[in-house]
């Protein structure tokens, strides 16, 4: 019996060995560059490492944007970005003051191999919730576009987007935006980061 049982995990091991180089094949054969041909799917590669550059010491200045929103006043703050997990993903701690209340949040960014998306996930202190997002870049990562949605109060939901655009070293922006009623993209919320000297 014993004999029979190792058999079978060896046979089944055989099954399993040819998808290895036959994954990169079909990444080269699909137009993946150089660096994804080779690298391991929990391998952090070239998407990783440019979320790693964004680490550091921030500054934030919130605004909302939209009708209404020209009379409410901006409201500033801190994030720290760590790299963690072995360069897997980069994790934003932020604080902020709005009127008057303290506001801490967590999100987590990173960029899955497997789906070729960049994914995000996003908490505050003013929900349970946990927002989760998937996005894609047109430009190598120095614009990240995401989508999800979120509950509006536990009774319907709506879509949520996320514009990450990266201006420079030591400053970048992340603008918010639903669906309005027109069906146009209707942005609520920008955030800018400055890197602290």
């Amino acid at each position: 019996m014993k004999r029979l049982s190792t058999g079978i995990v060896f046979a089944s091991a055989l099954l399993f060995l040819p998808l290895a180089p036959s994954w990169g094949q079909e990444k080269a054969a699909h137009g993946g560059d150089a660096g994804q041909q080779t690298a391991s799917p929990a391998s952090p590669g070239a998407e990783q490492a440019a979320l790693a550059k964004l680490a550091g010491d921030y500054d934030r200045v919130v605004k909302f944007l939209g009708p209404g929103a020209a009379g409410m006043p901006s409201f500033k703050g801190t994030a720290k970005f760590s790299v963690v997990l072995g360069g897997r993903f980069l994790m934003e701690e932020s604080t902020d003051t709005v009127m008057g209340r303290k506001v801490d949040a967590l999100r987590i960014y990173g960029y899955n191999n497997a789906t070729n998306q960049f994914e995000m996930a996003r908490m505050y202190t003013m929900s349970t919730a946990i927002t989760m997002m998937t996005g894609t870049s047109r430009d190598g990562g120095k614009t990240i576009e995401y989508s999800g949605s979120t509950d509006n109060m536990g009774a319907s939901r709506s879509s949520l987007h996320a514009k990450l655009h990266i201006m420079n070293d030591d400053e970048f922006e992340v603008t918010m935006s639903t669906t309005g009623d027109d069906g146009k993209d209707a942005p609520f919320q920008s955030t800018t980061y400055t890197r602290k000297k």
